[in-house]
Order: C-alpha cells, then structure tokens, then sequence
C-alpha cells in the first residue's frame, strides 16, 4: 500500500494531505440528488397527465350526453310514435360527431324508438307505437324499467308524475396508463341520464 502511495504521489495524481479533503468533498452532491429526484417527479408528472386525461374525456362525454338531453328536452314535441325515430337518431349522431370509433352509444326514447352507435353505424329499432304512452321508468339509463303505460300527469308510485322519457347511454373505452390503480373499471368510462320531456 505504501508503494502504491507512494508512487501516486511522484506521479501528483494524489498528495498526502487530500486524504482529509477527499471526505469534505461535496461536488458530485448535486448530480447525485438529482438522480434521486428526477424519478419521482417524472412518476407524479406522468400520473398527473393520465388523471387529467382522464377527467377530460370523462367530461367531454357527460358534456356530449347533456347535450343530447338537453336537445331532447328542446325537442319535446318529437316523443311519440311518429318522430321519434327521427330524434333518437339525431341524438345519436350529437354523440357520434364527437366519438368515432371508439363510444358506444344507446338511445331509447320513452320505451319506442331506439338508436345505437357501435362506433361505426347508427341503427335504428325498438317500437314506434310504445312511444304515445307515458311511463314511471323506474332505475337508471343503463337498465331502466319502463313498467306499465300510466295516464299522462297521474302520480307515479315512487311520487314524480307519469310522462315522456328520453333515456341516453355512452360508452367510451379508455386506458389508463396506471392500469393497476382500477380506476377505471373494465376498461370503459360511461355516461348516461334519464330526461323527462314531457
């Protein structure tokens, strides 16, 4: 070991008396912090960016859906049996404007006329002449119980009163990067509501 110092000292690549300096050295402090740090900040930017994404195209789908109800309730003179294909149909293309290709979309107006996007198509179905009648639907725009036909503005069993519905259900898939925190559940975000028009 003498040896070895020795022969550094004669060559200056170490004196004697930066033993004591070598351990008050603090030059490689900052990279070294910075090594550190970078990670976490990189992990809380990323996570940020894919909350925020999430949340905005939350949004822009309740947006889409209350906008289509909000048609629908302008548009209240279209509920029955006659135009009430044609005003599924044009909710469903509110919808469809903003999500091509990956939002799935079903309409249903007051347990008649149906639209549904799949991504690609706009169908129309359901049951034109059910469309006349006013209903109690019971649950949500999801799986919603129409139940029996009632008299226009009787009482509902549930205490609202009996009327013309329009129900607007969106699917959209979505990815979160942070797969294993769950928030989003199967892989889709949804949005629906349940108007009454009349």
């Amino acid at each position: 070991m003498r040896k070895l110092l020795r022969i550094m000292t004669m060559q200056g690549h170490f004196r004697l008396g930066d033993r004591r300096n070598v351990l008050r050295d603090t030059t490689g402090n900052a990279a070294i912090e910075f090594a550190l740090v970078v990670p976490i900040f990189a992990l809380v930017f990323v996570a940020s960016v894919d909350l925020g994404m999430l949340v905005f195209s939350r949004f822009q789908l309740e947006a889409a859906v209350s906008a289509s109800a909000s048609y629908a309730i302008a548009h209240s003179d279209q509920v029955d049996g006659s135009n009430g294909s044609e005003l599924a149909k044009n909710l469903a293309l509110m919808i469809a404007s903003n999500y091509r290709g990956d939002a799935t979309v079903v309409i249903q107006v007051n347990n008649g006329p149906q639209a549904s996007y799949d991504g690609a198509k706009i169908k129309i179905g359901g049951v034109n002449s059910q469309a006349n009648a006013c209903y109690c639907p019971k649950g949500n725009a999801v799986s919603v119980d129409w139940g029996g036909q009632f008299t226009c503005n009787t009482s509902c069993p549930d205490g609202g009163r009996a009327g013309r519905y329009v129900a607007v259900t969106a699917r959209q898939t979505y990815t979160p990067f942070f797969r294993m925190f769950d928030v989003v559940r199967d892989g889709f975000i949804a949005a629906n509501a349940v108007v009454q028009t009349k």
